[in-house]
């Protein structure tokens, strides 16, 4: 039996061999060239022309510059790869790590509680927004309306790429949202692009998403 293969298309995984088409978009069966993506769940390194899915972590990994979105996201309520939701509350999460450790190393003073309690507790609250939608969300497919570079923030000497989306409600209206992304290879990345968005309101009305698969 013929090993499986990355889909050029949309960056399934494949049966290779006498297949005609790509058994998650139906187009025509075309290998993916060489590429290296960082895991949106982990942060690990993955040659994304020879695995679909994390092979730290599990999770699947980002969709296909200039592709299609690649598979639907699976029902809810998600099951996250083990640790994310650490990863996203506290542990990479600059804000909230920040705000914790002024609250808990200086708990005996006034100032460093004073601020950071807020930014704990508004760091955490954007990550428990970022999660719900992943684990809760609709999904529904969605296009970037603009790719840019935020030459205002720096890591390393490198700018972050800003990622602009829109995405239809069941109502039928539409929403626009952004994120910020590390990862060089979504300088592939152009307006139009597909891609999937899950979301949904909290309880306090805030309407949450996020893109799915998770990008870093």
């Amino acid at each position: 039996m013929a090993p499986d293969v990355i889909c050029g298309t949309c960056g399934a995984q494949t049966a290779g061999g006498d297949a005609t088409g790509c058994v998650s978009c139906g187009a025509p069966l075309v290998v993916l060239a060489p590429l290296v993506v960082d895991c949106g769940w982990c942060r690990a390194s993955n040659h994304r022309d020879q695995t679909a899915n994390c092979l730290r972590c599990g999770g699947p990994l980002p969709a296909l510059p200039g592709g299609e979105p690649g598979p639907r996201p699976p029902s809810v309520p998600r099951t996250l790869p083990e640790g994310y939701r650490w990863r996203v509350r506290l542990w990479h999460n600059v804000v909230a790590c920040i705000g914790a450790a002024f609250t808990i190393i200086f708990f005996w003073s006034i100032i460093f509680p004073i601020i950071g309690i807020p930014m704990w507790y508004f760091g955490d609250r954007k990550a428990r927004r970022w999660l719900h939608a992943l684990e809760h969300g609709r999904p529904t497919r969605g296009s970037l309306t603009r790719v840019s570079i935020d030459y205002s923030q720096k890591s390393n000497g490198k700018s972050p790429w800003r990622l602009e989306y829109r995405f239809d409600h069941h109502d039928g209206t539409q929403h626009d949202a952004f994120l910020e992304v590390w990862d060089p290879s979504h300088a592939g990345r152009r307006k139009g692009d597909a891609l999937w968005v899950v979301y949904g309101e909290m309880k306090d009305g805030y309407l949450a998403s996020a893109i799915w698969p998770p990008l870093r």
